[in-house]
């Protein structure tokens, strides 16, 4: 298990040193756009090209959501009767 860890640390920061050597070329940087990015550009982009995965991210957030609340609830015996007000026989 430790050894899982620490290859996922290392993967985490070797992929950051690749990140940051490829943001900081050049080449990436010499051309501007041509055109400025406006908000109803990015509407249009969300809505008909990438639909179908913001419609996966949202259902995948809600099972989670889901199961957030399933692991936090508490079925001990003192909170189950005092949350429906009953008593211990």
């Amino acid at each position: 298990m430790k050894f899982t860890s620490l290859f996922t640390r290392l993967g985490l920061l070797a992929l950051g040193f690749i990140l940051v050597a490829v943001l900081n070329d050049d080449s990436v940087w010499a051309n501007p756009a041509a055109t400025t990015p406006t908000t109803a550009g990015l509407a249009d982009s969300l809505l008909s090209e990438w639909g179908l995965a913001l419609m996966a991210l949202g259902l995948l957030m809600s099972m989670a959501m889901m199961g957030a609340a399933y692991l936090v609830r508490d079925e001990r015996m003192e909170n189950l009767l005092w949350e429906f007000g009953g008593e211990e026989e």
